[in-house]
């Protein structure tokens, strides 16, 4: 079938002239000069990004700051059954053991009033409580947040049973606790 009145030349694009054509071509560049600067700013924040944080990470590492932990001192009499007197000349590791006991108790709602070092024990101490007749053996062994708990827990247990007078009670074995 053929058709009469059109010709190859209507299939065609319209015919461009000169000036078009070189406005064309100044647009593809322009797009292309604004796509490669909008990759090399990109590149660039990524760099200055990537060599902002190496600082940071460089500066973190080689600045560490030196902590020098200062030993807690009881603020309680410590006796010496040895001499019978109060001293303050006993181990770092039983000041502090002796200083952390008194914040825990002093958490749990007691005051230690005073602390013994047993003459014939080596890793003992006998503390006495505000309002408790006896003395509580602890370990310096075991930490000290568990035995302010493990005596506080065996001192109610004893008001419960009504037993007021007690010579001591010692809580030095985990998960056992001895009154006398």
């Amino acid at each position: 079938m053929v058709t009469v009145g059109k010709t190859i030349a209507t299939k065609r694009a319209k015919p461009e002239s000169d000036s078009e054509r070189e406005r064309v071509r100044k647009n593809l560049r322009k797009t292309k000069v604004i796509k490669v600067s909008v990759v090399v700013l990109l590149i660039a924040g990524l760099g200055f990004l990537s060599v902002r944080a190496f600082q940071e990470w460089y500066a973190w590492v080689t600045t560490k700051e030196e902590v020098i932990e200062i030993p807690k001192e009881p603020t309680i009499e410590i006796i010496d059954d040895m001499t019978g007197q109060v001293s303050r000349e006993f181990s770092t590791r039983i000041k502090e053991y002796i200083a952390e006991l008194e914040e825990e108790f002093a958490i749990l709602g007691y005051k230690v009033v005073r602390a013994r070092i047993p003459a014939d024990k080596t890793r003992e101490v006998d503390l006495e409580i505000e309002g408790f007749s006896g003395l509580v053996k602890v370990s310096i062994d075991r930490n000290a947040a568990v035995e302010a708990e493990d005596a506080m827990r065996m001192m109610k247990y004893l008001e419960e049973q009504g037993i007021t007078e007690v010579q001591y009670i010692d809580v030095r074995v985990e998960r056992k606790g001895y009154y006398k």
